[in-house]
């Protein structure tokens, strides 16, 4: 009880002060319990997810009330499990539906209201990935809001920069660690094999963007973790179908199961959130989905006081006093 208590001041205390979100949580505070959201999309609805016909004004409405839903929800389930200190969020990706500066400036604002700022992220496909062709200047605002926020707070993070003329760089696959305690939190954004180059041009400079896949910085990331004795979770956006040689692939399947990654987590929006059997991308790892906004599905683990088990909880309707299902498995 004095544990939850002190966490809940310090969670105040957080709020109160306006502590920046990279620096939210003190690295020797282990979680009560971590809440796992995806695509809150924003505009999207239900008829705009499902192909149907509807008004622009009429999608962003109802995109608006669904991610202001769920986000209450996860509020205060925070609230009531100890505070900002105690439950980190991770959204997994696809905050917006194409990356247009309205719709980033939009979803900030929510998630500063709902969550006091305090949260953490990754990019997804449809943030910047689906927007390099048709709107580069899209996909680089999702990668430069990002980096506003992590660059230079994140204690590991995949990102470096270069200057060569008019041109700056940056160069990396934007994947970061966190630690919570003795649990360690891998975000690898879209997934971990992707890769891409793009640029934008002003009258005179120019700013481009390699975007290179994680695995390197993602084996040299296990290793430390495991050496320091971390229960090791991963996030990212796209869970399957990556359209890359099998053998990066399977190195990945490798490099998860080698180093004793416990779980992953990720969204499959189109599909029910949960567990999903053992598969050729994960082997043996367990694989979490939460879905979406649209949805009203997410889903928060907890470990167990001997920090031999994790406990994921699927939350439907967003209603988390009553998750529909509940899954245990070991900490590796």
């Amino acid at each position: 009880m004095k544990k939850l208590t002190d966490l809940k001041l310090l969670s105040a205390l957080l709020v109160l002060y306006g502590v920046p979100a990279a620096h939210s949580l003190a690295a020797d505070v282990a979680p009560s319990a971590i809440v796992f959201a995806a695509s809150p999309k924003y505009p999207s609805s239900e008829k705009s997810e499902n192909g149907e016909a509807e008004s622009a004004s009429d999608t962003a409405s109802r995109s608006r009330w669904l991610i202001d839903a769920q986000y209450a929800s996860i509020a205060e389930f925070r609230a009531q499990s100890g505070g900002p200190a105690a439950v980190p969020v991770m959204i997994n990706g696809n905050l917006t539906r194409s990356g247009q500066a309205s719709e980033r400036s939009y979803i900030k604002t929510v998630l500063q209201n709902k969550l006091n700022n305090i949260y953490d992220y990754g990019l997804g496909n449809h943030d910047y990935d689906f927007n390099v062709e048709s709107c580069a200047s899209c996909a680089a605002g999702s990668v430069d809001d990002f980096k506003e926020r992590y660059w230079g707070k994140a204690r590991n993070m995949d990102l470096s920069a270069r200057a060569s003329g008019l041109t700056k760089t940056w160069y990396g696959s934007l994947a970061y660690a966190r630690d919570f305690g003795d649990v360690h939190l891998v975000q690898l954004h879209n997934q971990p094999t992707y890769s891409v180059n793009f640029s934008t041009h002003a009258v005179f400079n120019t700013t481009a963007y390699e975007i290179t896949a994680s695995l390197d910085w993602l084996e040299r990331d296990l290793q430390q973790a495991r050496s320091q004795g971390k229960i090791i979770l991963l996030s990212l956006n796209q869970p399957f179908r990556w359209p890359v040689p099998v053998a990066e692939i399977t190195r990945f399947k490798q490099l998860i199961e080698d180093h004793g990654v416990t779980a992953v987590f990720s969204v499959d929006g189109n599909n029910k959130p949960g567990a999903h059997p053992p598969n050729y991308t994960y082997g043996d790892v367990p694989l979490f989905t939460s879905g979406s906004a649209v949805r009203k599905t997410w889903l928060h683990a907890k470990l167990s006081d001997d920090r031999k088990h994790l406990t994921v909880h699927i939350i439907a309707d967003n209603d988390w006093r009553n998750p529909v299902a509940s899954h245990t498995v070991e900490v590796r």
